[in-house]
């Protein structure tokens, strides 16, 4: 028996509340591109996923993402940074992406909270698609669902043990 993630809630405190409901399934997410992978994202990110079982592939050219972008690649990662060792623009990456895999998770990263890193990623968003869709982070909860396709994660996430098991249930039940 596994578990779904069906709210989560951040508090004042700055605790965090899962309220998971029992569903039997498989991992959700197997695979995981980094289309845009910047060297101290990577650090964290593709051991914490290989903990999870996820399969990590990265891309280090921008011709590249056609080549490891499939329509059986479940997500994508772009990082937010200036720069990355693709030397392309978020925007650029992101429309070989979704012209790779128009239906793929996109998980953003950054180091700084979504907060800061939202209108932007909205308007960037906002060429890709008819109605920008929700963007999940742990500082800003919403209700996982299918239709949600965009996680955002700042890099304290991975370093925090409370959040990092909240990314941790929402990667395996996304």
């Amino acid at each position: 028996m596994s578990f779904i993630l069906s709210k989560c809630q951040h508090r004042a405190s700055k605790s965090f509340t899962l309220n998971l409901v029992k569903r039997s399934f498989q991992l959700a997410i197997r695979s995981v591109v980094l289309a845009r992978p910047h060297p101290d994202i990577v650090g964290d990110m593709a051991p914490f996923l290989k903990e999870l079982g996820v399969t990590v592939e990265q891309v280090t050219c921008l011709s590249h993402v056609q080549q490891k972008i499939t329509s059986t690649t479940d997500a994508v990662v772009v990082s937010l940074a200036v720069t990355s060792a693709v030397k392309a623009s978020v925007d650029r990456v992101l429309g070989e992406v979704m012209r790779a895999n128009p239906k793929v998770r996109l998980i953003f990263s950054s180091e700084l909270p979504l907060r800061k890193k939202y209108k932007n990623l909205n308007y960037v968003l906002g060429r890709y698609f008819r109605e920008v869709p929700d963007i999940m982070s742990v500082e800003d909860p919403i209700t996982l669902n299918s239709e949600t396709i965009c996680l955002y994660i700042c890099g304290n996430d991975l370093k925090n043990t409370k959040t990092r098991e909240v990314l941790s249930q929402i990667i395996k039940t996304w």
